[in-house]
């Protein structure tokens, strides 16, 4: 009689441990605030105490009910259960010419970064061919330009043909929405690698939206480039220390929250990973700032590994190379410059 008692112990461990790996990934998907015991009262309808127990795992959840989470939140039980393949469930952000809001788009990143901040630890691994995005946020102005160059050149939305930019234009984007953002991404450490021409990409469009008539006017341009000075200023006295903070606010992230990395080739894509005790999540940038998103752990694992491989070729330019460090951010600065130089030239107004 051991034999069977074996057999069925360890096929209850295996049935509850798919059921832990779904539950995580269910959890990954939920907003911050909501509980996960509460979503299966709802979803499953069940009692709170039937509910709970599924959500502590003391109770195994039914065939049926694993059936009706993953067809609702597209979970894939394929990868839950450890059937391997060739295809990946990604999760899209839809955005439509006629229905992108600015807002809407900026609450789906803060969401995101209210999920990891929820967990016990956190931590970004970022690869970007440019300046992070999340950095511009401490110059609004720039987060602003940004979402207006995407909407304008890439959406073409019919709303916005007839704007121009202008160094106070905001078009409902809420300041409040970008402040929680920069804070909860200052506070979560991050190893980050980006392009050896990053933050010309940001300065060539700017030079290009200005050649293309929409500001407002010439000293809306430039001073988007003495933003980008600023910026690059910032980024470096950031990188000084390992320690991401707030411009012109005092420095209160732990030593060592920051490390900034200089991929001397070209990179690839642009790839997010956020790390918590409960999850790890791939984001992928599409569309210039659109992004795709997985939980796939076999697949988030593997591209996580392709990430360390490549940081160790990387230059790191934080704490003491300070030579490395002076001159990537010297180009920045004097490309800034010569862009100043071409649009104080250009007459378009």
């Amino acid at each position: 009689m051991v034999q069977p008692f074996l057999f069925a112990k360890n096929r209850y461990i295996r049935r509850m441990d798919i059921q832990n790996r779904l539950l995580e990934q269910l959890k990954a998907k939920l907003p911050h605030d909501t509980s996960l015991g509460r979503v299966l009262m709802e979803e499953l309808d069940l009692s709170r105490d039937s509910a709970y127990r599924r959500a502590r795992g003391e109770t195994a959840l039914k065939p049926e009910e694993i059936q009706m989470l993953c067809s609702k939140y597209e979970l894939s039980i394929d990868k839950i259960i450890g059937i391997s393949g060739k295809s990946v469930v990604f999760q899209y952000n839809p955005i439509q010419r006629g229905e992108f809001s600015f807002d809407v788009y900026l609450t789906g990143i803060l969401e995101a970064f209210r999920r990891m901040s929820s967990q016990r630890s956190q931590k970004l691994y970022i690869s970007n061919l440019d300046l992070i995005v999340f950095q511009l946020l401490n110059f609004p102005a720039l987060m602003r330009f940004k979402l207006l160059y995407f909407a304008k050149c890439y959406l073409i939305m019919p709303s916005l043909l007839d704007v121009k930019f202008h160094k106070d234009w905001k078009d409902g984007i809420s300041d409040d929405h970008m402040s929680e953002i920069l804070q909860k991404y200052v506070r979560t450490p991050s190893v980050e690698v980006i392009g050896f021409e990053a933050g010309k990409g940001l300065i060539r469009e700017i030079v290009s939206f200005y050649e293309l008539g929409h500001f407002e006017s010439k000293e809306d341009a430039l001073f988007l480039l003495d933003e980008v000075a600023k910026l690059t200023v910032h980024l470096k006295e950031q990188a000084a220390i390992g320690r991401k903070f707030i411009v012109n606010q005092p420095v209160i992230t732990d030593e060592g929250n920051y490390s900034m990395h200089l991929h001397q080739t070209y990179l690839q894509d642009n790839t997010f990973f956020a790390e918590t005790n409960a999850y790890r999540m791939l984001y992928i940038t599409h569309n210039m700032i659109n992004y795709l998103y997985t939980i796939d752990q076999d697949y988030v694992n593997k591209s996580f590994s392709v990430f360390q491989t490549m940081l160790k070729s990387c230059a790191n330019i934080t704490g003491e190379n300070q030579r490395m460090r002076n001159s990537f951010f010297d180009q920045v600065q004097n490309f800034a410059l010569k862009a100043r130089e071409r649009i104080g030239q250009n007459e378009l107004f």
